[in-house]
């Protein structure tokens, strides 16, 4: 034993030296991986990522076809913006289209691409007669909102009471809980994004009342048509709309007693915070739709920005809630 140790000794020592002499060469060569190098790395990759928001991906005359609705335009345009580094282009640069004359250019081929909410059962109908299979993509999440005259008692509904007060089961807000005044329930005007939601995600084939409306009349012919009301605001009303365009057209971050309420829905109230983690109940999207057989290369690179991590960053921007 003496004698293997004796033997073996020198061969340990000789080759903890070696090994303590690569270290040493490896470390000031920058040859030997330090703890958090991955990381580093993960931090430079976010940091690519970030610098590639002022790449061009198209310039303005290479962008395809583009259309988009009056909830989508403020989005489409800051996508724009981006993809061609131009911050000189406006909405005065496209000919956007109401939401229904979006689709019909869709469907005729007029434009290549629309951003928009999720069409109506009449679109798809029309799209599969004329032989057209759409692509509907969701890019960014919303939410569907219901809100009140801010003196109104409640602040949380079930969506089973916006079902019955929207078909006539529940006419008083006494009925739920609220004070004894007889519900106006508004909607949005038939074909209108808002109504098409609300059929969709809320009522579900449910058979809705008439809306209240305004009668419009001429000196000389008398009453000459009614419009789907608007929403007034008056202490007994409700009406609805996305979250993103609610906040705009009623600045629902003042604090002020004559502005809306918007409403919990089973107790949980729409936010930013709600909508993006799926704990709201009402959730809704908007759109990237194009005709399935459409390949040109410009639609392609443009629809690819879009659901990049680059365009993920464009829509947070544009102040519309990523997916």
């Amino acid at each position: 034993m003496k004698k293997f140790l004796s033997t073996m000794l020198p061969v340990f020592i000789m080759v903890a030296i070696a090994g303590i002499c690569i270290g040493i060469y490896m470390i000031f060569t920058n040859k030997l991986p330090k703890f958090g190098n991955n990381i580093q790395n993960a931090n430079s990759n976010v940091t690519n990522q970030v610098s590639n928001l002022s790449d061009v991906v198209l310039s303005f005359d290479e962008l395809p076809r583009i259309d988009a609705s009056g909830l989508t335009q403020p989005l489409t345009l800051e996508l724009v913006r981006n993809f061609t580094q131009d911050d000189d282009i406006s909405v005065n640069d496209f000919n956007f289209s109401t939401t229904e004359q979006g689709f019909n250019k869709l469907l005729n081929d007029e434009v290549d691409v629309l951003i928009t909410t999720y069409p109506s059962d009449d679109i798809i109908t029309l799209a599969t007669s004329k032989g057209m299979d759409l692509e509907i993509t969701p890019i960014a999440k919303d939410g569907f909102v219901f809100f009140v005259n801010s003196n109104n008692p409640i602040d949380s509904i079930k969506v089973s009471d916006i079902q019955k007060i929207y078909n006539g089961q529940v006419k008083n807000w006494s009925q739920i809980g609220g004070a004894s005044n007889p519900i106006r329930a508004f909607q949005r005007p038939e074909n209108s994004p808002s109504q098409n939601e609300m059929q969709l995600s809320v009522m579900k084939n449910l058979t809705m009342v008439d809306p209240p409306k305004d009668i419009f009349e001429s000196k000389r012919y008398g009453e000459i048509g009614d419009l789907v009301a608007l929403y007034d605001n008056s202490e007994n009303a409700i009406g609805y709309s996305y979250y993103y365009e609610t906040k705009i057209l009623y600045d629902t971050d003042a604090k002020i007693s004559d502005t809306i309420k918007l409403l919990k829905i089973n107790d949980i109230y729409p936010s930013y915070e709600t909508i993006k983690n799926g704990t709201y109940p009402i959730q809704t999207n908007y759109y990237m739709i194009k005709n399935k057989n459409n390949t040109s290369e410009s639609l392609e690179l443009f629809a690819n920005a879009v659901l990049s991590e680059r365009g993920k960053i464009v829509i947070k921007e544009a102040g519309y809630i990523d997916n």
